[in-house]
């Protein structure tokens, strides 16, 4: 009767200390708080979740759609729906902590009719707004119209093509050779992609800077993504890991 008591207290303890390690493990706040400098927050597209991540995170991704008739960026990741918040009204509302953040900018229509009047543009908010021009990471699947923000001072990003991971190994090859070309033809700041393709990536380009976004599982196992997403964290070569803002 006592040996069946200490077996169940032990038992009991051994299934608790378990949960508590698995929900630490799998728990975005844990990749936060061993790197609080790497981890930023996923699509932070109004003023309500940028009050949010300013306080937790010490970067934020956001998207953005150029207009060329108004000349301003909307805040917005098509297809939603825009909600009329311009990168102006965005950057205003922190007050006086905007040049503290650091911000990653995907730039969803960068293209050749835009390129000038965007970079033009992008420049003068960041001065007018005082943000070092380091802080700020440009973001488009168009490597060569990058140009002209890294001419500027900004830091720029190739967006690569998604799921390479399910592509067979003949087109992969195809893929990452252009991948390759580009790279090598308009030398971006970095490379970015979602965390699936990062043993892909890192094989290929293993010391090209990079940064990554995990937003779901999908139908990798939760504990391999996981231990990949301490990998990744822990990689030099990977600056920036995005997770999503709950």
């Amino acid at each position: 009767m006592l040996q069946t008591k200490i077996f169940l207290k032990y038992f009991t303890i051994s299934v608790v200390l378990i949960f508590i390690i698995s929900v630490v493990f799998l728990s975005n706040k844990t990749l936060l708080f061993f790197f609080p400098d790497k981890i930023w927050a996923h699509k932070v597209n109004n003023i309500e979740k940028l009050e949010e991540a300013s306080k937790k995170y010490a970067g934020i991704e956001l998207d953005v759609v150029f207009h060329k008739k108004t000349n301003s960026f909307d805040v917005n990741h098509p297809p939603d729906s825009s909600i009329n918040l311009s990168l102006t009204e965005f950057f205003l509302s922190q007050k006086n902590s905007v040049s503290n953040c650091k911000y990653w900018i995907d730039f969803k229509n960068l293209d050749y009719e835009n390129k000038k009047l965007s970079a033009d543009k992008l420049d003068s908010i960041a001065n007018v707004f005082e943000i070092d021009k380091k802080n700020i990471i440009i973001e488009s699947i168009s490597p060569k119209f990058l140009k002209l923000f890294d001419d500027k001072g900004f830091l720029t990003s190739y967006y690569l093509p998604t799921n390479l991971n399910l592509l067979d190994d003949k087109n992969l090859e195809s893929v990452l050779k252009t991948i390759n070309t580009n790279i090598s033809t308009f030398k971006n700041t970095y490379i970015s992609f979602n965390y699936k393709d990062y043993e892909i990536i890192n094989r290929r380009f293993p010391y090209k800077k990079k940064l990554t976004w995990f937003t779901n599982y999908g139908s990798l196992n939760k504990i391999s993504a996981r231990i990949l997403l301490f990998e990744i964290s822990m990689d030099e070569n990977v600056d920036i890991l995005l997770i999503p803002l709950k």
